[in-house]
């Protein structure tokens, strides 16, 4: 096979196809030409280019999240590598397998004056997994040992950076029968001995347990060993939708409308005596401030983290062990409760839905109401992209769908990459249709992300366009600031023409009567990306919101 004349490269590329590493999103360079070179020769290789160096790696970012598989990517020297560090960023703190692979001038010119030369050796040192500098004569050893740590339990992104000297645009012959698979470590299966005893002794002796599950990709081992749990009334279970978990008569699936009906003479009785996490964000800061305040004798993290997180800052224990190996032990514990602590949280999660239910019938034409309908009449088995902020926050008062799968990027939490995101996961699984809502910052500040060759039929983009950053009017400090449009941003900007620049088919509607004649339409198959941009920039949306929490706990 002819390929790259960097031997070091070629035999990278090979132990890469031998791991199951086939997919690699490039973007053009010349620092890089050996890496393209050896990564477009390979048969077994499939690249995506994408000049964009921040939009191609929340694409890559989006092909892990979907294929659940590590996702390699590969840029030039300088600036481009500092654009990876958002993507990079979500990774760390999402466990999302990335490998980054960033080309480099050899190291006697940097701080020399060349061009497109920083220093590039662990640059991402605050949030990556474990960064490398491969060196020609031991890059065999290097390059095994950075699949071994992207294939291993936590997951995370990991770092090789490439010097290259010139010339770089050389090929020559490579072939190798060697093997150079790697076991693939597995995680901690079992719970110890004396562990099992301790939570044993404190599981039979606390009546008020709440379990709570923040991100996750769907487990389907793990919601029947929760469906089980659940029957057991001294446990109360809150869900957010990006959990991914769903059970409408045991799970309280939204905090925040659940919450708005515990008053303050309530508060003790909704307190719990043993706190369980498990799984990444919470998006929810009023449940976050009801547990930093209404602190458990025990709490309990589980879970195989990168992080030593204490986010309700009273932790008592972690278990590093997969959530559904420590609930199948804590189904296994015979003992008879007579609480009924889950019944009253599921109580009022059921009287939120009720008040809900009232409050958007007699809603105007708002942000809350398209996001009702727009949740009413998504096709069935789709997955839900929900980019950052409002959008996301929006989405957790409303009940999950069943069929659905729910995607966000929670684990920094940034506008940055939404579209982009959702691309690369439209692109890995082309027989499903993926559904992207997103505001209007969140969307002009990655309009790159239509700007590539990969724009899949399979892909909807719902824009619900209020003309700023809506989050600053809902959230409290920036709304009574004198420099509120500081932090709104507001503007005039629409999406026609960026859709039509990269051949995107728009539709736009300005009120509930339009949107309702034009969802059929959108929806229909197409041979392209389609967006639909809702405008409501007219509508104060967040008077509207604080509204329904106010009659939620009226």
């Amino acid at each position: 096979m002819q390929t790259t004349s960097f031997k070091h490269i070629a035999e990278l590329t090979e132990i890469l196809v031998q791991n199951n590493i086939t997919k690699i999103v490039l973007s053009p360079g010349s620092r890089n030409a050996p890496l393209i070179i050896a990564f477009d020769s390979h048969p077994s290789i499939e690249t995506f280019l994408i000049h964009d160096e921040r939009s191609a790696a929340f694409f890559a970012l989006g092909m892990a999240d979907e294929t659940g598989e590590g996702i390699a990517m590969v840029c030039t020297s300088g600036s481009a590598v500092l654009n990876y560090a958002p993507a990079i960023s979500e990774a760390y703190y999402r466990q999302v397998p990335l490998l980054v692979l960033t080309a480099d001038r050899p190291e006697d010119l940097i701080d020399q004056g060349d061009g497109q030369c920083i220093r590039q050796v662990d640059v991402f040192s605050n949030y990556i997994k474990k960064s490398y500098q491969l060196k020609e004569d031991i890059s065999r050893v290097q390059t095994i040992s950075a699949l071994t740590e992207l294939l291993s339990f936590p997951r995370g992104p990991i770092h090789m950076n490439i010097p290259l000297a010139e010339p770089l645009y050389g090929v020559s012959d490579y072939s190798t029968a060697e093997n150079f698979e790697i076991q693939k470590p597995i995680g901690t299966e079992e719970l110890t001995i004396d562990d099992k005893l301790f939570v044993s002794d404190i599981w039979k002796s606390t009546e008020k347990k709440l379990l709570i599950i923040g991100q996750m990709i769907p487990n389907q081992r793990l919601q029947i060993l929760l469906d089980t749990l659940a029957n057991d009334s001294s446990i109360a279970v809150l869900v957010e939708n990006t959990s991914n978990v769903k059970k409408f008569t045991k799970f309280c699936h939204s905090i925040d409308r659940t919450l708005a009906l515990i008053t303050a003479d309530e508060l003790e009785s909704f307190k719990p005596e043993l706190l369980v996490s498990i799984g990444g964000a919470i998006i929810s800061k009023k449940i976050k401030k009801f547990l930093r305040v209404n602190t458990p004798i025990h709490n309990w993290r589980v879970g195989e983290f990168t992080l030593n997180e204490d986010t309700y800052q009273s932790k008592t224990k972690s278990f590093s062990v997969k959530p559904e190996v420590f609930f199948e032990f804590m189904n296994s514990i015979e003992y008879v409760s007579l609480s009924n602590y889950g019944n009253k949280w599921k109580a009022k999660d059921f009287m939120s839905e009720d008040r809900h239910n009232e409050f958007i019938q007699d809603t105007p034409y708002s942000d809350l109401l398209v996001y009702d309908f727009i949740l009413d009449t998504l096709p069935e088995s789709s997955n839900l992209l929900m980019a950052n902020s409002s959008v996301v926050r929006y989405c957790q008062l409303f009940n999950p769908i069943q069929s659905m799968h729910y995607y966000a990027n929670r684990g920094v939490s940034g506008i940055d990459g939404s579209t982009s995101t959702a691309l690369g996961m439209a692109v890995a699984n082309p027989d499903k249709l993926h559904v992207l809502i997103t505001g209007d910052i969140s969307f002009f500040y990655d309009s790159n992300a239509l700007w590539n060759s990969y724009l899949p039929s399979n892909f909807r983009i719902v824009l619900i366009n209020n003309n700023g950053g809506g989050i600053f009017n809902i959230i409290d400090g920036p709304k009574t600031s004198k420099q509120n449009n500081l932090f709104v941003a507001p503007h005039q900007a629409k999406a026609k023409y960026i859709c039509k620049a990269n051949d995107v088919d728009y539709i736009g509607v300005d009120s509930l009567s339009d949107l309702e004649s034009k969802i059929a339409e959108f929806y229909q198959e197409s041979n392209s990306v389609k967006l639909i941009e809702i405008n409501t920039g007219e509508i104060d949306n967040s008077a509207i919101l604080n509204e329904y929490f106010l009659y939620l706990g009226k």
